[in-house]
């Protein structure tokens, strides 16, 4: 087990009360650090942070906030301003399924904001003081939508995309720093968000990962690899579709792959 502690004693976790959020909130407090979660719903992270304190014994503070908006960044940056944040994990994102014209505007905004503009601006604001540290963590989590051309989730795929990027300048250039980063790119994994779509990823022929075991990948990668993709399944598609095949034949593929699954 990659030995997280050495980081210091505080994660923060955005989007850290369902899915692989959560999971990662578990297993960081399983190792005995410190947790700061963050979601929109306040009932599910009072719940979850008293079951939490309760099992580990560790110290939860919880931080109710919009990512989608502006102000609550900065909330989030005004609670956590008395603590020391040595391991952080911009997990929580926003997807929408279908053509990318249909979708609002409003709904291509919010995404940019929950997804991009958030981690970056998370990772800009902890990272500085991990730097000075010269010690510290960054999870960023992706998806292996951002490793290949994404027909019906343009928007998604494309934020994933930078997602990817960032972590990897960071990597490489935060590494001098003292400061470790990775990337997670899980495929299908057994959450909320994933059910919501109503793709069905067994007519793709891809398999459903549990929350518990991505979330053990992308914590493993801590300090050792760049890239912790999931799954042996998602290794293969993430090799073939960004190193064996053309952006064009990967387009294709998948559009006729995810015509199939939005059929079912």
């Amino acid at each position: 087990m990659n030995d997280l502690k050495r980081y210091g004693q505080w994660a923060l976790v955005t989007g850290g009360t369902s899915g692989i959020g959560a999971a990662i909130v578990q297993q960081l407090a399983q190792q005995g650090l410190n947790v700061v979660m963050v979601a929109r719903n306040e009932s599910a992270l009072n719940n979850q942070a008293a079951a939490l304190r309760q099992s580990t014994g560790v110290e939860v503070l919880t931080v109710s906030a919009d990512l989608v908006t502006p102000e609550g960044l900065e909330h989030v940056m005004a609670a956590t301003r008395d603590l020391t944040i040595d391991v952080l994990v911009p997990c929580a994102a926003i997807e929408t399924l279908g053509l990318f014209v249909a979708s609002s505007p409003e709904r291509h905004q919010h995404m940019v904001q929950m997804n991009v503009i958030a981690p970056m601006r998370l990772a800009r604001h902890f990272g500085e003081g991990m730097a000075q540290r010269r010690r510290g963590a960054i999870l960023f989590v992706s998806s292996l939508s951002g490793w290949m051309p994404q027909p019906y989730m343009a928007q998604y795929g494309a934020t994933k995309s930078y997602i990817m990027g960032l972590a990897a300048g960071l990597h490489f250039e935060m590494k001098d720093q003292g400061v470790d980063v990775s990337v997670l790119s899980p495929g299908p994994t057994d959450t909320p968000m994933a059910k919501a779509t109503g793709i069905d990823f067994a007519s793709m022929g891809m398999s459903i990962m549990s929350p518990q075991d991505v979330a053990a990948c992308g914590l493993g990668a801590l300090g050792r690899q760049l890239d912790a993709v999931p799954g042996a399944r998602n290794k293969l598609m993430a090799f073939m579709m960004s190193r064996l095949m053309s952006r064009g034949l990967a387009g294709r593929m998948f559009k006729m792959m995810m015509g199939k699954a939005i059929q079912h």
